[in-house]
């Protein structure tokens, strides 16, 4: 056990200290970073892309865009040199920011993403659903990075969810698996205060903080995301967010990073938890808001060293076998206990969007999905022998009645390896290789993919050429009052208009003279004569 950690951890209880010693940490913080800047983040052209306008990344930490409209996000590189860890720390995506949170993953190359947050926590917006849930879309195109996000699965538990997606890079084809690890057993009370700023408006809310009672889920939930690879060396930093990047980010790096270097130690004590934090805190302002915070990492810490063979145990490659749902048969049968149910893409009446107040492409979406339902219906061969494990139910006029049969879904796991479904009202069903079942899905979403791609871009070319008629009709005012404010200049200019301008300079001497003789010299006889 590390003595120092636990003995620091029971002076501050009996003393009740640790309001004083969180506060006396954020002192010592800000004299350490007096000389440290985040200019890029204060720019005008960055502040609508920050979610809290005092959470700002250091410049010399931070993460740079590589190509897109912009090379900033808030976003940090967190290294911890004593545990040989490398993170990423950035702040629950905004509406605006989604495309670049992404764009990082891909160029960072990462594999894994830690939410420590809510969505909506207490009734704030905590963070944008920057991800597909396939409740409401199967796939997410960010055009502007040439990025798509699919839905491949999820699996929710009573703390945690995990659900796994393909990244795939639409200049090149290239996919990639991206695992997402949803921590929802963090309490959403404490006290704090902020600020928010978005769209570009700044204002102050009280953002909620805490702390769990306990670590056992939350040690659970470090177990699982060591064992999907999500420190596998040959990818990049694990992406960690809540909603600022800070809080419940920071607690997550204190902790993980702490119980690697006490498993690699020969002595605990040498192991310091405020200095490990002031390391940290020099990479990304504020980590660990409240003392709440600070507390629960010293208690997962003395926890987790109680279990630290079993947590070292649990650090795992990211392979492809860790990217199936149920790829091992140690977290098969360990995870059914924890998770309430497991939904699958093609299996969930939710997940088949109502064709009622649709726009055309979501109505094109709902079409697709239907047809994918039926072509996954009819590739499995019923099974007359008892499942293993059987969850059924049954999907009931799916879609505003346009299909009146009833299909009874029963996914079957023998082994992990087969499934069936039994249409109640089909009597022959047709049996296609599961090869033949990807390929045959997988030119579904390259189509599908391909034809809301060409409609986006559609619209895009029709906005564009509004917006260049608006400007040809601009620039045709600007030019039409330039015209009637030189038209002087532009008469005695144009090479069509020279005779004319011939003629009148001719005949305004012509009269000049005239007016002249008859005033000098007609009168001026008239008054010799008189004379």
């Amino acid at each position: 056990m590390s003595h120092s950690i636990r003995e620091e951890f029971e002076k501050i209880e009996q003393e009740r200290g640790w309001s004083t010693l969180f506060y006396r940490l954020a002192t010592e913080h800000g004299i350490r970073t007096l000389e440290k800047k985040n200019d890029i983040a204060l720019m005008n052209s960055n502040r609508a892309l920050n979610r809290f306008r005092d959470v700002l990344p250091y410049d010399d930490t931070r993460v740079r865009l590589k190509n897109g409209p912009t090379d900033y996000i808030n976003a940090s590189l967190i290294n911890v040199p004593l545990a040989k860890r490398h993170y990423i720390l950035t702040q629950g995506p905004l509406p605006t920011t989604s495309e670049h949170f992404w764009q990082m993953i891909w160029e960072q190359n990462s594999c894994v993403i830690v939410m420590l947050t809510k969505l909506i926590e207490r009734g704030y917006n905590k963070c944008w659903l920057y991800y597909p849930d396939y409740s409401n879309d199967s796939e997410l195109i960010y055009d502007q990075v040439d990025l798509k996000v699919t839905f491949i699965s999820e699996k929710p538990g009573l703390f945690y969810t995990q659900r796994k997606f393909d990244l795939t890079n639409m200049r090149t084809g290239e996919v990639r698996p991206i695992i997402h690890w949803h921590y929802t057993d963090w309490p959403d009370h404490g006290n704090a205060s902020m600020f928010n700023e978005e769209n570009g408006c700044s204002r102050s809310l009280n953002v909620l903080l805490g702390a769990p009672e306990s670590a056992q889920t939350f040690l659970e939930f470090l177990m699982k995301v060591r064992r999907s690879g999500a420190f596998d060396p040959r990818y990049g930093a694990p992406i960690l967010h809540c909603s600022a990047g800070i809080g419940r980010s920071g607690t997550f790096v204190l902790v993980d990073s702490i119980l690697v270097m006490l498993a690699h130690t020969a002595n605990p004590k040498e192991i310091s938890l405020t200095e490990v934090l002031a390391h940290i805190r020099l990479q990304r302002h504020g980590l660990i808001q409240t003392y709440e915070q600070l507390r629960f990492s010293y208690l997962a810490i003395i926890e987790g060293y109680k279990i630290l063979d079993a947590l070292e145990a649990s650090h795992a490659p990211f392979l492809d076998e860790s990217y199936e749902l149920s790829s091992n048969s140690e977290s098969s049968s360990e995870e059914d206990d924890n998770y309430e149910h497991k939904r699958q893409p093609f299996f969930r009446e939710d997940n088949i969007m109502r064709s009622t107040a649709l726009s055309d492409n979501l109505e094109d979406i709902n079409t697709e999905l239907i047809h994918r339902l039926d072509s996954n219906a009819s590739i499995y061969t019923p099974m007359t022998s008892a499942p293993v494990r059987n969850n059924s139910f049954t999907l009931s006029t799916l879609i505003s009645g346009d299909m009146k049969s009833e299909l009874l879904l029963t996914n079957h796991h023998n082994n992990g390896e087969s499934s069936t479904i039994t249409p109640s009202t089909t009597e022959r069903t047709k049996t296609v290789s599961p090869l033949a079942d990807v390929t045959a899905n997988d030119t579904n979403d390259d189509k599908t993919s391909l034809r809301l791609r060409t409609e986006r871009l559609k619209r895009n070319e029709i906005l564009d050429k509004k917006v260049q008629d608006i400007k040809e009709k601009l620039q045709n005012k600007q030019q039409l009052s330039k015209r009637l404010t030189n038209s002087i200049f532009a008469l005695f200019s144009s090479k069509k208009r020279r005779p004319l301008l011939i003629y009148g300079i001719v005949s305004l001497l012509t009269l000049t003279g005239t007016i002249f003789f008859y005033k000098f010299y007609y009168n001026g006889g008239i008054i010799m004569r008189k004379k």
